[in-house]
């Protein structure tokens, strides 16, 4: 589970950024997470309630937002999100050369701190 090592990182990230801001404790965390980023989002928040303990996020809330797919197509350069699990052909104009240009990452958006 890979998981417990992206809230470990997403941990390590909160102190430093609450350091830098002379900040006592997070109270809110906002991830936006895509459907093609690899993330388990339950498992993600299970691990997160089991790591938090303990650290400068202990009485913080995790919000997920979650993203869909968006393609950018080469050829006619429209930009789209697919109604279906196919991600090689643009849905416009049916050209293969697309890429994915959102919803495969794990973003942190915001912090709120005090």
């Amino acid at each position: 589970m890979h998981e417990f090592s992206i809230v470990s990182s997403l941990l390590e990230s909160c102190e430093e950024i609450a350091q830098q801001n002379k900040a006592q404790k997070i109270l809110t965390i906002t991830l936006d997470i895509g459907e093609r980023s690899g993330v388990n989002v339950a498992l993600l928040k299970s691990a997160f309630e089991e790591f938090k303990c303990g650290s400068i996020c202990e009485d913080s809330k995790l919000l997920i937002q979650e993203s869909k797919v968006e393609l950018t197509c080469e050829q006619c350069h429209q930009t789209s999100i697919p109604k279906e699990l196919n991600y090689t052909r643009c849905p416009q104009c049916g050209s293969d050369q697309v890429k994915i240009t959102k919803g495969n990452e794990m973003l942190l958006l915001r912090l709120e701190m005090e």
